[in-house]
């Protein structure tokens, strides 16, 4: 989310008070995070849940790279401050739902899946570096990317829940 306030200091040209205040916006929306998505999770199930996380995270970061909107910057850097923190609770939760009586295999799930998001972090913090260095600062290209591996993490927790239910049927 630096990236968010530089894109709104510098490529807006709005300074960087106004992207400290859409800083500061983003990390109140993040202290309520795990409470909404957890309780969204008990609720609706913590699949449905992590899906609707990446929807919602893949449609606030498209608005990133489609509007300079102050409005639609905050109501986007709202849901992604709710959903960077809530997608913890919601991937531990769906794990317990994968595995369920079975605390090794979610102790190694939870490993696995840890050190794959540490991995494609690192890759993509490297990826977008060089994609925006070789664009000249093109912050709506990098948020536009952003939006498109959300959506197709979305699309692919599809694939393997239909897959995985056919069968189990």
């Amino acid at each position: 989310m630096v990236l968010l306030v530089d894109c709104i200091a510098r490529g807006y040209g709005r300074g960087a008070q106004v992207g400290a205040s859409y800083w500061v916006l983003y990390g109140v929306a993040a202290i309520f995070g795990p409470l909404i998505c957890g309780n969204a999770g008990d609720r609706i199930g913590f699949g449905m849940a992590y899906r609707f996380a990446l929807l919602l995270q893949a449609c606030a970061v498209a608005l990133l790279a489609l509007s300079a909107n102050p409005y639609a910057i905050g109501v986007a850097t709202i849901a992604l401050g709710l959903s960077t923190t809530g997608i913890v609770p919601l991937a531990l939760g769906r794990v317990h739902e994968l595995l369920p009586h079975d605390h090794t295999e979610q102790r190694a799930a939870w490993s696995r899946a840890t050190s794959a998001f540490a991995l494609c972090q690192v890759l993509a913090g490297y990826g977008y570096s060089f994609l925006f260095s070789h664009t000249h600062n093109n912050y709506a290209l990098i948020f536009a990317c952003g939006a498109f591996a959300l959506a197709f993490a979305f699309l692919a927790d599809l694939v393997v829940n239909r897959k995985r239910a056919s069968i189990e049927a």
